[in-house]
């Protein structure tokens, strides 16, 4: 896999936050009680990151250059696309990108078009679990995460996401339920995960 096929993480914050962080971009998504949502993350490659060469330089407010950042890899990754239509590692950095800006539409053209080119990415499922949660097209974003299953079966983040999905929006507690267990089984390094988990199989 290379750079710019973006790992997606996991994490769990109080309120839906776009972080910059020195070394990458982090889109976290909320997850809490009245509004329960997906635990997911996206990063960016270090590599793209722009006025952090290590040298201390470029103090630009950490929203701005982001925001600034950003615009000009979509740029990047748009004159990537454009020479080569079939460029996945582009096609994927462009998605991820407009995922950062919430522009789940957006994010959803490149992204599908890489999920053509490249079929069972996880990463790119992930990212268009995201984007359809986003639009609140559960179906389409729980067979997202169905794919992620069929490819990785042990997938803790897909298994949590469905967890949501299917209790919270499907209303099928029984099946959500398995979902949990199942993180709880498999899951030994993310406490936060395991907390989540068990907080959900608690309610």
């Amino acid at each position: 896999m290379t750079a710019a096929n973006h790992d997606f993480g996991r994490n769990a914050v109080v309120s839906l936050i776009f972080v910059g962080v020195a070394a990458m971009f982090i889109t976290s998504f909320a997850y809490r009680l009245n509004n329960p949502n997906l635990v997911v993350m996206a990063r960016q490659p270090a590599s793209m990151n722009s006025g952090n060469d290590g040298s201390g330089e470029g103090t630009m407010p950490p929203g701005m250059e982001q925001m600034g950042g950003n615009m000009a890899r979509i740029k990047e990754y748009m004159a990537q696309v454009e020479a080569n239509p079939d460029d996945v590692d582009a096609l994927i950095g462009l998605g991820n990108s407009f995922l950062m800006m919430r522009a789940w539409d957006r994010a959803l053209e490149p992204l599908e078009r890489a999920n053509q080119l490249s079929p069972g990415n996880v990463d790119v499922l992930k990212g268009i679990g995201i984007a359809r949660f986003s639009q609140e097209d559960y179906v389409k974003a729980s067979a997202a995460y169905d794919e992620i299953l069929a490819v990785k079966p042990d997938d803790t983040l897909a298994l949590f996401n469905l967890g949501v999905i299917f209790k919270h929006y499907f209303e099928k507690p029984d099946e959500a339920r398995r979902y949990f267990e199942k993180v709880l089984e498999l899951e030994h390094d993310d406490a936060e995960m395991i907390r989540l988990a068990k907080q959900e199989l608690e309610k």
